[in-house]
């Protein structure tokens, strides 16, 4: 329980971070912080680490004025996502992390562009300015995203079964 709220903290830290870099840089250059960690809690799995991906998401919809319930949906996913995957690739390494993150950044942003155009099509993006923030969006997720997953696996050490530090090399080999 220590450890999921923890988790929490550093969840609701990266969405009040994503909502300042919201409102002072343009959709070109945004990283996906609570994506990105959304994806990192799926690397855990379980139940708790499932609903928190839900809330912060949730949290995301509150504070932007999305529709309820898109981004806790998105979140969600991502987690569960990752949980599947992260059973057939390793993951936990940052290079191979880093790519997994930019590829489902990528898929994500265009989720979100298909969801908004079928569900409230009035408002949503065109297609051409939603492929245009996409590559900044993508690269800077995962730029961010390899440094982010040695902080989180040191942040969830009681998720070890051995209660050893998760300590990896760039391309998954232990230190």
């Amino acid at each position: 329980m220590k450890a999921v709220a923890k988790l929490a903290g550093v969840g609701l830290a990266l969405v009040l971070v994503q909502l300042l870099i919201a409102a002072a840089l343009p959709p070109q250059i945004r990283p996906d912080l609570v994506l990105m960690f959304a994806l990192a809690l799926g690397l855990r799995g379980g139940t708790r680490r499932l609903l928190l991906a839900f809330a912060l998401g949730f949290l995301v919809d509150v504070f932007s004025g999305s529709p309820p319930g898109l981004f806790a949906l998105l979140c969600g996913t991502a987690c569960a996502v990752t949980r599947g995957v992260d059973r057939a690739l390793y993951l936990r390494a940052p290079v191979p992390w880093a790519a997994y993150v930019a590829g489902y950044t990528l898929v994500d942003g265009l989720l979100l562009g298909l969801i908004l155009r079928v569900l409230l099509p009035e408002s949503a993006l065109g297609w051409w300015a939603l492929l245009s923030r996409l590559p900044g969006e993508v690269l800077l997720t995962a730029l961010a995203a390899g440094p982010f997953l040695i902080l989180f696996l040191r942040l969830d050490v009681d998720a070890e079964p051995d209660g050893r530090r998760a300590g990896l090399g760039l391309i998954g080999t232990r230190l």
